[in-house]
């Protein structure tokens, strides 16, 4: 019993320290750390550190699965398992140690600190004769009316007597964003991109004449900024908002990344519940037909059916070596989409890692596609040509 206890601890602390930040000064974003390397790691290393986390950290592995752990490391494993990128992670490691000790930093004339809009709480007697007199007036009409309400005698509904407003249509009703309010980009190039808080990330900005940074908005998380300096004085980063103006957002909502990172953040952070085999995760219209898949790979997959001018008919979920049934299909040609990866994003549509997205030449009907295969085995078709995850994405 004690040791189960220990090998659950040890585990425990494993995943934890895989996603905790790296404190190597030549591993800055910690994917050394997250698979447990030295910087100098041989390749071989590198992938059976992976396999070895892959096998204890993915999230269909009981007791020992972990999402955000496996996301982590699997971005690590991306970055050092291409030589052009390792490469360019390292230099970017040793010239930022270089850099720590060259001046170059821009600081205010004399201290600044960060205020909020004055907010005192006002007093009864802050209040002008004016105001008082207007309390007064609507206490008076509103107890009049209710007075009038209580004491009138109902009117009967009849046929008659049409409704003040007319019905609001249920598809009329604005759409709910059931992940926050979407991320935005600032001007400029991103080096960076905002990280998910307890609280807002301010957007402040410099007032010269008070010499003080005051709010100037809010930024939601994975939004992706340019970094032009860091104030050490005062813990803020100077990014671009636009081409003549800046903006300053506290360092600790910051973390390294271009936009193809922000929105591999915001896809794995919002990847709702894992789907089940044969989900149908979008669908556009209905009709007769009818399409069996199957899922001959070790990954899940998702496989998007478009119409002739490429809109989404129908997108379908599909478990490793699983079969599925679609029916109630519109009897059209159809453009072929699929995609392998893991972690599937309902925010997204799309895998949050190792996306691999392609597409049949087409258009096929649904007769040519049942049963449709993954990969795809149609005689006589071109092969498959690889897309952009972008060009799977879109609805």
């Amino acid at each position: 019993m004690a040791s189960r206890r220990h090998n659950a601890a040890t585990r425990l602390i494993e995943r934890q320290a895989a996603m905790l930040p790296p404190r190597m000064r030549l591993d800055p974003e910690g994917h050394y750390a997250r698979l447990g390397l030295r910087v100098d790691a041989a390749p071989a290393d590198i992938t059976a550190a992976y396999r070895r986390k892959a096998r204890e950290l993915h999230p269909d592995v009981p007791v020992t699965g972990d999402t955000g752990a496996f996301v982590l490391v699997k971005a690590a494993y991306d970055v050092l398992s291409s030589v052009q990128r390792r490469e360019a992670y390292d230099r970017a490691a040793r010239r930022a140690v270089l850099e720590e000790s060259e001046p170059g930093e821009i600081r205010p004339s004399r201290p600044v600190e960060i205020v909020a809009p004055h907010t005192r709480q006002p007093r009864w007697s802050d209040l002008p004769w004016a105001v008082w007199a207007g309390v007064v007036l609507v206490l008076f009409v509103g107890i009049w009316q209710v007075t009038v309400h209580l004491t009138a005698t109902p009117v009967p509904r009849s046929a008659g007597i049409r409704p003040n407003a007319p019905s609001l249509p249920s598809n009329a009703l604005p759409a709910v964003q059931p992940y926050g309010a979407p991320p935005v980009r600032l001007a400029g190039t991103p080096t960076h991109y905002v990280v998910p808080a307890a609280g807002p990330t301010m957007l402040w900005r410099h007032d010269a004449e008070r010499n003080a940074f005051v709010p100037n908005g809010q930024l939601p998380p994975f939004s992706a900024v340019q970094a032009l300096r860091l104030n050490r004085q005062n813990g803020l980063v100077e990014v671009r908002v636009s081409e003549a103006a800046t903006g300053f957002v506290e360092a600790g909502r910051l973390t390294p990344g271009n936009v193809l990172a922000a929105r591999r953040g915001y896809c794995a952070y919002n990847a709702g519940p894992a789907p089940a085999n044969g989900e149908v995760l979008s669908r556009r219209g209905d009709g007769p037909g009818r399409l069996d898949l199957d899922n001959h790979t070790t990954q899940p997959a998702a496989v998007k059916l478009r119409d002739s001018v490429g809109n989404t008919v129908v997108t379908v979920y599909l478990a490793p070596g699983e079969h599925a049934e679609v029916s109630d299909l519109p009897d059209v040609p159809y453009q072929i989409d699929f995609a392998l990866g893991e972690l599937w994003s309902r925010a997204c549509q799309n895998f949050a890692a190792g996306t691999w997205a392609r597409r049949l030449s087409g258009p096929f009907s649904l007769g040519a596609l049942t049963p449709l295969s993954i990969p795809p085995d149609l005689p006589g078709e071109k092969p498959p040509v690889d897309i952009t995850d972008q060009a799977f994405e879109r609805q």
